[in-house]
């Protein structure tokens, strides 16, 4: 018992309860304008206290769980004793791998592309946006709100 009296456990109980307390009053609060005709903070008026209750679970469970048994079950072989750590030397590269370089596209993908009359326009489009950065899409000769560009 005395090992949850401990001056920063009390504050750490403090303010879970004040938390909680709050998250109770704002669960009323919204119940309060639910009856009033605000028919979305029903929702809302249920939520603050599964709030509060997870606040209290959690920190109950913080202090009374300890740490999962790491030791391997069934009486296996034992490890030997526990090797010594490795220091691995941290190589910081901004270079992509091989692996994640997108591969071209076949040349039945490019021509299936090139045959779409959506995805030239669109392709054109981005062409005349890039050659100025001060152009905007809505000065595009052609654009027009209500068409769908291809995604």
């Amino acid at each position: 018992m005395r090992r949850y009296l401990t001056p920063a456990r009390l504050v750490g109980h403090l303010v879970v309860l004040v938390v909680a307390g709050v998250f109770v009053r704002l669960g009323w609060w919204q119940f309060e304008h639910a009856l009033a005709g605000n028919t979305l903070s029903y929702g809302y008026a249920l939520q603050w206290p599964v709030f509060a209750a997870f606040g209290v679970f959690f920190w109950i469970r913080l202090l009374t769980g300890s740490p999962p048994d790491r030791t391997p079950k069934g009486g296996g072989p034992s490890r030997g004793p526990a090797a010594a750590p490795v220091a691995v030397p941290l190589a910081w590269t901004f270079q992509r791998s091989a692996e994640t370089i997108v591969p071209e596209p076949t040349p039945q993908a490019r021509r299936r592309e090139s045959e779409d009359p959506d995805v030239l326009a669109y392709n054109e489009m981005l062409a005349w946006l890039h050659a100025d950065p001060a152009r905007r899409v809505e000065g595009y000769p052609g654009y027009s709100p209500a068409r769908r560009w291809p995604r």
